[in-house]
């Protein structure tokens, strides 16, 4: 029979916050999370805003029932193509994305609209201890005209650039900026990108300074 380890059992849980989020999402109530995990209220409420760790003993049967979530490695693959030369490069972007939003050009046929594509993309991946890596995508054409290329895999179809990695400031303030500087010809997607990019990350379980928050009483 397996001994139990006690240096495994006071180990603190890295993940401590987003593993009670998940749970909050799905329904549970910090009573209930509580009364699983044998604490108080009030501890709970600490763990749920990142104040403090739980160990993994504690957090036992909440693992057991969302730990799946959070093991699991995601990536995504990328390419980017040079204009010039057309020699292709091929990225593996590894953690959760939490944010993946295009940006359209509505295509016109004198004031009626015909329809929307979406030549812009901005996707961000956390890769981990308030980590990450943004992916600025364009677009692909043929090469010898402007018709966009089509498939049913969705990111064969952009151009991408990886940027390096950022702290979740670094970020909101990259975002901004890319906002400002690369979306002029989006105005509504440029004033309002700050806003879904917020959201996007508090509904990921992220604190984000400068938010106000009016909590409920669960």
């Amino acid at each position: 029979m397996e001994k139990d380890n006690p240096k495994k059992s006071k180990r603190k849980f890295n993940q401590t916050k987003q593993l009670i989020r998940l749970a909050l999402n799905n329904g549970w109530t910090q009573n209930e999370i509580k009364d699983a995990c044998r604490t108080q209220q009030s501890v709970v409420s600490d763990w749920s805003k990142g104040t403090k760790l739980a160990t993994e003993q504690q957090l036992k049967p909440l693992l057991e029932v969302f730990g799946h979530k959070l093991r699991r490695n995601s990536f995504r693959v990328y390419w980017y193509i040079d204009s010039k030369t057309q020699e292709k490069s091929f990225h593996k972007v590894e953690g959760t994305v939490v944010l993946s939003q295009a940006f359209n050009d509505a295509r016109r046929d004198g004031h009626r609209l015909v329809k929307k594509i979406p030549v812009q993309k901005l996707v961000v991946h956390h890769q981990g201890e308030n980590k990450f890596r943004v992916v600025y995508q364009s677009r692909l054409t043929f090469r010898h005209s402007s018709e966009e290329l089509e498939s049913m895999v969705e990111d064969a179809i952009w151009n991408s650039t990886i940027s390096d990695q950022y702290e979740l400031s670094e970020l909101l303030n990259i975002i901004d900026e890319y906002a400002l500087s690369s979306l002029n010809e989006h105005p509504s997607d440029a004033n309002t990108l700050p806003f879904i990019a917020r959201q996007a990350l508090l509904n990921h379980g992220f604190n984000i300074d400068g938010v106000v928050e009016y909590p409920a009483i669960w």
